[in-house]
């Protein structure tokens, strides 16, 4: 066998690999996709198929009955307020640890890297913002979200930071620019590409969070989009088609989200990983 010919179905292996890797994406969505047109004994079993009819009527009472909007607008102001947050002080924190980088900071860069190992004990949280009066209030979720993912974002920062030249600053200060001017002057517009990742990434996995909401927000009112799901899903029964029209509700704005910045999630991995 000649090495052309082996270099084909090496190639036909691959895409037949990469084909069943999709398959195993795609096909779950498609069903989501087809079951929310279902009716509910159309939908009990979960297939493959096609609606014999399309029943639009099934957002609407989604939307209606799912409070939708409400639990948009909670995980909007969850995500926003705590991705934004985030951007803010871990990039101010990446900054200072990477120029300068004494004994004491870092220790304090390994640190937050610790962050990135240790799982979170949400029984200890709970308690913590039980003490702080914080249960049960968006303002405890946002906070617990910021401090979540800090470490990631202070991560992906550094290796940027790192790879600007330190003489930028340098030029700066002797034109008579401080501290905060030169940064958010001369460092900040040149971590565009790390500033759109995590922003990307930290909403994604904000926005997707399950657990922490459904620990610390009790209240139906403050619920965010993902748990809308269990007003259609109990023990003994499920309305399948209207669960369906409820993860559609949910993920699509992740999937504009992700559509709009992959680029950028994809480069400032890649940039932040092998930098500094």
């Amino acid at each position: 066998m000649n090495t052309k010919k082996k270099a084909n179905m090496l190639l036909i292996a691959k895409e037949i690999f990469f084909w069943v890797l999709a398959l195993i994406v795609i096909v779950p969505f498609l069903i989501v996709i087809f079951n929310a047109f279902k009716t509910k004994p159309e939908s009990i079993n979960m297939e493959l198929t096609l609606p014999a009819k399309l029943h639009w009527e099934n957002f609407k009472e989604v939307w209606v009955t799912g409070n939708i909007p409400r639990s948009y607008c909670n995980s909007f102001i969850i995500s926003i307020t705590s991705v934004t947050v985030s951007v803010l002080f871990s990039s101010l924190c990446a900054f200072v640890l990477s120029r300068s980088r004494t004994k004491w900071n870092k220790i304090l860069y390994v640190y937050f890297a610790m962050g990135l190992m240790f799982p979170v004990s949400m029984v200890t949280i709970v308690k913590v913002l039980r003490v702080l009066h914080l249960y049960n209030s968006l303002a405890g979720v946002i906070i617990l979200f910021i401090a979540l993912i800090l470490p990631m974002s202070i991560f992906l920062f550094y290796g940027f930071v790192s790879g600007i030249p330190k003489e930028l600053d340098e030029a700066a200060v002797i034109d008579g620019a401080g501290a905060f001017r030169v940064f958010f002057q001369v460092i900040f517009p040149l971590l565009k590409p790390a500033a759109v990742t995590v922003f990307m990434i930290n909403f994604l996995n904000t926005w997707n969070d399950f657990t922490v909401p459904l620990y610390v927000l009790p209240d139906p009112d403050k619920a965010v989009i993902v748990q809308q799901v269990y007003n259609f899903y109990g023990t003994y029964t499920a309305n399948w088609n209207l669960v369906s029209v409820t993860i559609l509700f949910a993920i699509l704005p992740v999937m504009v989200v992700y559509l709009v910045g992959q680029k950028f999630i994809i480069s400032g991995m890649v940039a932040g990983a092998v930098k500094g």
